[in-house]
């Protein structure tokens, strides 16, 4: 009976150390030393209002803001929005799959046709693994500067030099590759007056 009382005490005394202290510990080390990423690295507009998160991605589908990495699961979605990009959840097909070639295709087609170019990088038809990715390489980023120049009323150069502030390098100019933030670009461009 002592011997299962003093178990009894030990495992109580681990699911103690284990469940709340480390949880308390790891908890309080984030908040002081991590405040902004513990915290979901919000983004708040001037308003000080909560937009979104640098780390997720959020579903811009007007012509005038930058698209994000795609998140489309059908093309019918496009004929539905009238020359806006809508989007969904990820998909688990393949990339050997029929059907995903399909959708890319159609998905170029439109894509290139709001733009009024080909050659649409793959990112902007492509689903992520995770479908929550909040930055694009600065290639697919350019490649719709026409497009959102024409929709706000303002020069390519302008649309471009807001894209290149919000455009991150390899980091510790190593690691990933170079990167444009899409939510903190579309605050910056709804910033400006036209």
């Amino acid at each position: 009976m002592r011997r299962a009382l003093k178990d009894s005490v030990g495992i109580l005394l681990t699911v103690v150390v284990l469940c709340v202290c480390y949880t308390l510990l790891v908890t309080l080390l984030g908040q002081l030393f991590f405040n902004k990423q513990a915290n979901g690295s919000l983004i708040t507009n001037s308003k000080g209002q909560k937009v979104g998160s640098e780390l997720l991605a959020q579903p811009f589908t007007a012509k005038k803001y930058l698209w994000g990495r795609n998140m489309i699961l059908d093309t019918t979605s496009f004929k539905s929005t009238q020359g806006r990009v809508a989007y969904g959840t990820i998909s688990n097909l393949s990339q050997t799959s029929t059907e995903l070639r399909t959708q890319v295709k159609q998905r170029a087609a439109v894509i290139g046709a709001l733009n009024n170019q080909k050659n649409v990088p793959a990112e902007l038809v492509t689903t992520s693994g995770s479908g929550l990715d909040p930055e694009i390489s600065p290639q697919a980023a350019a490649y719709q500067v026409e497009r959102i120049a024409r929709a706000r009323s303002l020069s390519a150069k302008t649309v471009q030099k807001v894209i290149s502030k919000y455009t991150s390098q390899k980091t510790g100019g190593i690691l990933g590759a170079a990167r444009v933030n899409v939510l903190q670009v579309n605050l910056a461009l709804d910033k400006i007056k036209s």
